[in-house]
């Protein structure tokens, strides 16, 4: 029975997967230290594989990664070890890579984070264990901020902005506040944190909607509904199914696509009426958004694939 050990991911900043990483280690999980490449051998890192020896038959390896790097977030383990990984953002362009790469590294245990993708790498690999989980969130570093009525954002578009999908213009006594030139909102996390818990509506759809070029059919729950759950904001666009089948209802205001601006203005100026749905939002991704609990749901499963957790 191998030892699963975690290693921490490349830290450039603000990383997401950070947030898995430090679950893991709060609920007991073993760790290992990290030796990614000095930054003048990242290209390699990126491009080339070490070679495979021999690996270690008494260590697993849960590693955190996304297929567009997927040498890198392993770097140099996948030599040495057995690698699980748990994969983000496996849209359809990247499908045949990250195959290949499971194939060459001998991958029999893997999580993913999207249960499309999840469902179709079964198929491809019926003898692999597999298991698909909804992206999870730090749930305490979101504030739930004054009720709807004190807020002073009218509009949040924080996110990729596509006028296919929504296209609003308020009138200059709304304030509307969007991304302009690809620039970021927000500076740091704490001015997206407050940021969000002082908006009163903000716009979410998945991917799929905003860039099918790049994640096809793939429609997956991200932690952007998390964040605006969390933060008590009305959220307009479409949830995806995996949000809907994990909460048992829809956070969701759906939009109408023919009378958009109307919509967002009527919700702004009827904004008491939607208390109660951001005060449920919240609590229901309290529940079932923390990466504790998936992390627990990871623990759990790896245990029953017959692998030393603690």
């Amino acid at each position: 029975m191998k030892q699963v050990f975690a290693v921490a991911p490349y830290n450039h900043g603000i990383n997401f997967k950070m947030q898995v990483y430090d679950a893991w280690v709060k609920m007991g999980g073993k760790t290992m230290p990290t030796h990614y490449p000095w930054r003048v051998f990242h290209k390699f890192a990126f491009n080339f594989e070490l070679p495979t020896f021999h690996k270690n038959d008494k260590i697993a390896q849960l590693r955190f990664v996304e297929p567009v790097s997927l040498s890198f977030d392993t770097f140099p383990d996948y030599a040495r070890y057995e690698i699980i990984p748990l994969v983000w953002d496996c849209w359809p362009m990247y499908f045949e890579k990250t195959c290949h790469w499971l194939i060459k590294h001998h991958v029999r245990t893997a999580v993913f984070t999207s249960s499309q993708t999840a469902d179709r790498m079964k198929k491809r690999f019926p003898q692999m264990n597999i298991l698909a989980i909804t992206e999870g969130i730090d749930t305490s570093k979101y504030k739930e901020g004054k009720d709807l009525n004190e807020r002073s954002i009218d509009l949040l578009e924080f996110g990729r902005r596509n006028k296919k999908v929504f296209d609003v213009n308020l009138p200059s006594n709304y304030k509307h506040l969007y991304s302009k030139n690809g620039e970021h909102l927000f500076k740091t996390e704490q001015d997206l944190v407050n940021g969000l818990s002082d908006s009163k509506i903000t716009v979410c759809f998945p991917r799929c909607d905003t860039q099918p070029q790049k994640a096809g059919d793939i429609e997956t729950l991200t932690q952007r509904y998390w964040e605006a759950m969390l933060s008590k904001i009305v959220i307009v666009g479409r949830a995806p199914k995996e949000l809907v089948d994990l909460t048992g209802y829809n956070p969701v205001i759906e939009i109408d696509k023919d009378y958009q601006e109307e919509q967002i203005i009527d919700i702004i100026e009827h904004i008491d009426n939607y208390q109660n749905l951001v005060n449920k939002n919240r609590s229901v991704a309290i529940k079932f958004g923390d990466w504790n609990s998936r992390t627990k749901q990871i623990m759990d499963w790896l245990y029953n694939c017959n692998y030393s957790i603690i």
